[in-house]
Order: C-alpha cells, then structure tokens, then sequence
C-alpha cells in the first residue's frame, strides 16, 4: 500500500506544473468555495475595517489555498472572494485595481509557499536545514506581500480611489503593515502543520471534465 502511494505521488510530481495548476478536482473545488466564504467572514466581520485600513486575519485563507493548491487556483479564490465580498458586504468603495492586488498576492503565496517549499524538500535532507530555509521563506514572503503589495501597492490604489496624496496614504497604513508583518509571518512558519494534513484528502478525488 505505501509503495503504491508513493508511486502516485511521484507521478503527481512528474506532471507538468501547468497541467497541475489548470487541473482541479472536487475536493479541491469544494475547498476552494470553502475558503472564499472563510475569506468574506475574516475579512470583512472578523477585521477592522476603516477607509484606508484593514487589521485581522483575512489573509489566511489564500495563504492556506496558496499552500495547498498554486498560485492559480490562489489568485481565482482571491479574486472571487474579493468580487463577493466587496459587492455582498461592501467595506468601502468597489474598486477593481484592489482585486488585482488580491490576485497577485493569491500567486505569491503559491509560489512561494507550495512550489518553492516542493523545491526546497528536493534539494535539502537535513530537517533542521530545510526548516531554517522555510523560515526565510515564510519571511520574504510575508515582507515582500506586506511592503510591496500591502504598502506600496494598495496604498497606490487607495489614492487614486479617494484622491488622497500617495506618500500620505502610505503614512496612514504604516500602522497597519506593522502589526501585520509579525501576525503574518508567525502564521506561514506555523500553517503548514494543518495544511498538510488536507493535502490528502485534495489529491484524491478524480479531475474535473
């Protein structure tokens, strides 16, 4: 039994990183679905919401769907959970650029939590080596999503959104990026313990048509 399982596994792994993001099956569709309506309830009643500003932990969920199904199917749950959530529990203005903003940040977490963790498990034997490099990982990650895309970004869209000054708009989010940075990071170093108990029961319904 366990030999044939490796044996699937390995040829999961051998199939084209294309083939497996365009690829989806039920399990991963109903995750999907499960995780946009996780999205919506974090980010919009379990934040704090104010016009240029938003504190919580809304980002989980495309953290846990970049980890468990790459950066496509990240980016579509980003986006769909943005698109509902703007237009059923509207915090502000609907604003399309914003989701843009979610969409890159669905293929960050992709990349960088499911495909180069694949990489690293390759390259690296030693435990201890391979978790030191998960936490520089997880915190290039959390940088990169925060100072790029929380920062630079949204600010930028924010200002074309209410006309606000773009280097006071990024002065009215610092308080934000900071709390979020170290919230952020301790959750990437830590979610891959529930993530990987799911990722068996996602690789095991049949494709979709």
């Amino acid at each position: 039994m366990m030999n044939n399982t490796a044996t699937r596994e390995g040829n999961r792994m051998n199939v084209p990183i294309w083939k497996r993001e365009l690829s989806i099956n039920t399990q991963q569709l109903v995750t999907m679905a499960l995780l946009v309506a996780l999205d919506i309830v974090l980010s919009r009643f379990g934040s704090i919401n104010l016009w240029n500003t938003r504190i919580g932990f809304g980002f989980v969920p495309i953290v846990v769907a970049g980890m468990l199904l790459g950066p496509f199917k990240a980016a579509v749950t980003a986006a769909v959970a943005d698109i509902i959530g703007a237009l059923l529990v509207p915090t502000g203005a609907f604003f399309p650029p914003l989701t843009v903003t979610a969409v890159l940040r669905g293929i960050l977490y992709g990349v960088m939590l499911k495909y180069v963790p694949e990489y690293l498990a390759k390259v690296i034997d030693d435990p201890k080596k391979y978790q030191k490099a998960w936490i520089g990982v997880c915190a290039g990650t959390t940088l990169f999503d925060q100072l790029a895309f929380g920062m630079l970004l949204q600010s930028y869209w924010l200002s074309l959104l209410y006309g606000s000054p773009y280097t006071g708009m990024m002065a009215s989010r610092v308080l934000q990026i900071a709390i979020l940075i170290p919230v952020e990071f301790v959750v990437l170093v830590f979610l891959p313990r529930l993530t990987d108990k799911l990722l068996p029961f996602l690789q095991s319904g049949k494709k979709g048509r």
